[in-house]
């Protein structure tokens, strides 16, 4: 049997109270499922997204008010760099250096026993070229000799230096021998590729002619 509006009139305040609390509940679950939830997960994952942003601010803020002191110091590697490379040479400078810093040692007064380069050791961008070198002469010579070398354009290192057979030269003079070790460093040029298959093309296109 549906109930009528004028039906309401004759039911108990109690049961009034009850129906409107029961509709309360009803109207609050439905509004929970049907808007509250959804938007409540929206709202989560928007309050993530909004701290991902955030903080990709804060790390952009710092980098970009960092960014000239970033700019400066690659501009000083970039330089440093270019210095290196000038100071070491290609394949067809050693020979040349070589003589130099044999002609260093004669103009100081040595007499050269032994210079012989050794076998490259390459590295990663450089080969390293030692030279194993004995001279005779005198002690104030030989430190001429490595004062002329140190102030060479190319780098140049004189290690294992050894003294043999001192003797006197008149005049307070020290006549030694001495035994070291001149290395220099060679700039690895990069080989250049050709592109892929025109060697092949190139040995097929021989094959075909006639």
């Amino acid at each position: 049997m549906a109930l009528k509006l004028g039906d309401l009139g004759r039911v108990p305040p109690k049961q009034k109270l009850f129906l409107v609390v029961l509709t309360c509940l009803l109207m609050g679950v439905g509004y929970y499922y049907l808007y509250y939830s959804a938007a409540a997960v929206q709202m989560a994952d928007l309050e993530k997204k909004l701290g991902e942003l955030e903080h990709e601010i804060k790390t952009q803020a710092a980098i970009a008010q960092n960014l000239p002191a970033f700019k400066a110091e690659v501009r000083r590697l970039e330089e440093q760099l270019a210095l290196l490379l000038e100071q070491l040479p290609n394949s067809a400078e050693i020979p040349s250096l070589l003589k130099n810093i044999s002609d260093l040692g004669k103009e100081s007064g040595l007499d050269f026993l032994k210079f012989a380069p050794s076998a490259e050791i390459k590295k990663d961008f450089y080969a390293e070229i030692p030279v194993s070198i004995i001279v005779d002469g005198e002690y104030h010579s030989f430190v001429l000799f490595a004062d002329k070398v140190s102030h060479l354009p190319r780098i140049v290192n004189i290690s294992d230096i050894s003294f043999s057979g001192p003797k006197s030269g008149g005049e307070d003079r020290m006549q030694v021998k001495v035994s070291c070790t001149a290395t220099t460093y060679r700039f690895m040029e990069q080989a250049k590729q050709e592109p892929a298959g025109a060697g092949k093309g190139a040995a097929a296109g021989k094959g075909t002619a006639k």
